[in-house]
């Protein structure tokens, strides 16, 4: 495919569901997009960033992509998110680089993006523009290490998390965390099954507790991702008015 080509196509699945969502969205112009350098402590990282073109303190989303890394997918995720209000920003993790995408591969956790995330959250918080209110949304690999910064830290207000990879040793990491989660999750997919998120979900019911899920029928692990072969229209509409509707009654 050529590189034109492919670029629109990946841009056009945002596109469909920012017209469903038109009707809803708190600032209906054209979101302001870009990238900017984002203190990490002593480091800084160049993060992507999608915030409304208004004035007025907005709550922020921190999106952690894929095993795939930063593809142009994850840019049309932020684009969404700032359309329906959101200031939404993608950190780079050093857990996922960027390859290409295609199959399954390899996934692996890299401890040290949990710090990462955390500083990355805090200049987010500590922002004018920003309520005071965070969210986190990761998919794959990225939402494992939000289930992992979860549990060490209680100041995200809303997480949604799609399909996390490392299997039961990622889903038995949520009871420890407090904030609100919905775990969005593929029909078919062995590295996070329904039964193993039922019994997830039971630890939560005898905290007294819910954990929100979500699966999509005849689907697979990648249903989220439009340049994947896995990608599934039906699943990413139905999971975007999910994950909108988790956000805007939390954050």
């Amino acid at each position: 495919m050529k590189p034109v080509t492919r670029f629109i196509s990946t841009l056009a699945p945002a596109m469909v569901v920012l017209c469903l969502l038109a009707q809803h969205a708190a600032d209906a112009r054209d979101p302001r997009t870009g990238t900017r350098t984002l203190r990490l402590g002593r480091d800084s990282v160049l993060v992507h960033y999608a915030v409304p073109d208004s004035v007025g303190k907005r709550p922020a989303v921190l999106v952690l992509h894929d095993r795939f890394g930063m593809h142009t997918h994850v840019q049309s995720v932020l684009r969404v998110l700032a359309t329906v209000g959101y200031r939404a920003f993608a950190l780079p993790l050093l857990s996922a680089q960027e390859r290409p995408i295609l199959g399954t591969p390899p996934a692996a956790l890299d401890s040290a993006d949990i710090s990462r995330v955390a500083q990355a959250a805090v200049e987010l918080l500590n922002e004018e523009e920003c309520t005071g209110r965070i969210g986190l949304l990761g998919f794959d690999v990225g939402a494992a290490v939000a289930a992992e910064t979860l549990a060490r830290l209680p100041f995200f207000k809303a997480a949604v998390l799609f399909y996390p990879s490392g299997g039961t040793a990622t889903l038995a990491r949520l009871p420890f965390s407090p904030t609100p989660i919905l775990l969005c999750i593929a029909y078919d997919d062995i590295e996070c099954s329904i039964n193993d998120v039922g019994v997830v979900r039971e630890v939560f019911i005898d905290q007294g507790r819910r954990l929100e899920v979500q699966h999509y029928k005849d689907t697979k692990r990648f249903f989220f991702n439009p340049e994947h072969e896995q990608y599934s229209v039906p699943a990413m509409k139905a999971a975007w008015k999910e994950l909108i509707r988790f956000f805007n009654r939390r954050l």
